[in-house]
């Protein structure tokens, strides 16, 4: 654990702070894009999900299609903390949408 940590440290300084932070943010709204379209199914709200798949798919487009996460600091860090954080997000607001698009049709 030890040296997975220190290795974790080096990733970190070798990395840039814009592509840190370029892929919290990817991360993040892929998280967010995919729990979102579990909420607006479970509710029926049919124009919020077809909206949500579109979203979905074309970002998912941007992160198939970007460089692999070959660090240790990309594999444990950068992807799957924004990635569960993005999607519990999702998850809470997806529901509050679902109630003001139902509240407003």
């Amino acid at each position: 654990m030890a040296k997975q940590l220190k290795q974790i440290k080096e990733d970190y300084k070798n990395s840039s702070t814009k592509e840190i932070w370029q892929g919290i943010r990817d991360n993040f709204i892929y998280g967010f894009l995919g729990a979102t379209l579990v909420v607006f199914i479970a509710t029926r709200a049919d124009i919020a999900v077809l909206i949500g798949y579109l979203l979905y798919y074309f970002f998912l487009g941007k992160v198939v299609n970007r460089p692999k996460y070959v660090t240790s600091l990309g594999k444990f860090i950068i992807f799957p903390i924004p990635t569960a954080l993005g999607a519990f997000s999702g998850y809470k607001l997806a529901y509050v949408l679902s109630l003001f698009l139902a509240a407003n049709i």
